[in-house]
């Protein structure tokens, strides 16, 4: 006896399993052995059927189940790039035309600005993803979450992050015969008690959820989604999170020591995340760690 293909369109109403498709509960039908919308979860019977909310490692699996993906993360990056070029023509535009831009130095608040003007596409592009096509729950899709060891273990992979980079970027200074230490900070000189408080709270609070919520939250998960291996979209992940910070270098020595320092703390961020399986608590608090070590160390220079 030969099975007969799924009919499509099924009938409507036609009970679940009778034709091989299903209708969800966001009205649309779906083949029984694909994937349905977010919010659905494949029971023990291989039947989908919709998330009860009680089973913790079945909410962990959750955001498999959501329709955003790489292309959202290729939107976050052209967002990123956008409002970088939109912040250097407003600044370009208020500044003297006999004064060469290359020139300026962008003080603390210049640099604040251009900070959240890229939160709005570090975590702009991740909320709109899980609005129109995960689970409606940054939390939930992209691992926004914490438990009392992942802040411990944040800290601990921050400091050895710290140590290892420092190591790293004296090597290869050292290597091209360079005196001082190549630097990513973006400013020279912190001035009085405001300004230290308005780049500690840019750069060492709001710099390092907006950069692991796009990086270890979307980025990552998505070449997961796409069935990459862990190594694999963990090597992906801080290549990509590597570059944007190459904007820093001035020469061929300077673009060698960030892009080997960056991929240190890169790669410890990575693990952070993946230590604490895929949440974001942990990789956020070892990136605060290693931005507030250098806000200080610039502020107490």
């Amino acid at each position: 006896m030969t099975t007969e293909p799924p009919v499509w369109p099924p009938p409507t109403g036609c009970p679940t399993g009778t034709t091989g498709w299903f209708q969800a509960s966001d009205g649309v039908w779906y083949r029984s052995d694909e994937q349905p919308a977010p919010g659905y979860v494949l029971g023990d019977d291989g039947r989908w059927r919709p998330y009860s909310g009680r089973d913790e490692a079945e909410r962990a699996q959750l955001w498999r189940t959501s329709n955003w993906g790489l292309g959202d993360a290729a939107w976050g990056a052209l967002a990123f790039v956008l409002t970088g070029v939109v912040g250097v023509l407003v600044f370009a535009l208020s500044t003297d035309d006999t004064e060469q831009l290359e020139d300026v130095e962008f003080g603390v608040y210049a640099n604040a600005a251009f900070i959240a003007l890229n939160a709005i596409a570090l975590f702009g592009i991740p909320w709109l993803a899980s609005r129109r096509k995960g689970l409606r729950s940054v939390r939930l899709d992209f691992g926004l979450t914490v438990r009392w060891r992942d802040p411990l273990i944040g800290f601990g992979i921050g400091i050895g992050a710290l140590v290892t980079a420092g190591f790293v970027s004296a090597a290869v200074d050292a290597a091209f015969g360079v005196e001082e230490r190549t630097s990513n900070v973006p400013i020279d000189n912190i001035d009085g008690p405001v300004e230290f408080v308005v780049f500690f709270l840019a750069v060492a609070v709001l710099t390092p959820v907006i950069e692991e919520l796009f990086f270890r939250g979307l980025v990552y998960r998505s070449f997961l989604k796409r069935g990459s291996s862990t190594a694999l979209s963990a090597v992906a992940t801080t290549a990509i999170f590597t570059v944007p910070h190459l904007l820093a270098a001035e020469d061929v020595a300077s673009l060698v020591t960030l892009a080997a320092t960056i991929g240190v703390l890169g790669a410890a961020f990575q693990l952070a995340c993946i230590t604490t399986e895929h949440r974001l608590a942990a990789p956020i608090t070892a990136h605060a760690v290693v931005n507030a070590t250098a806000v200080l160390a610039l502020a107490f220079s």
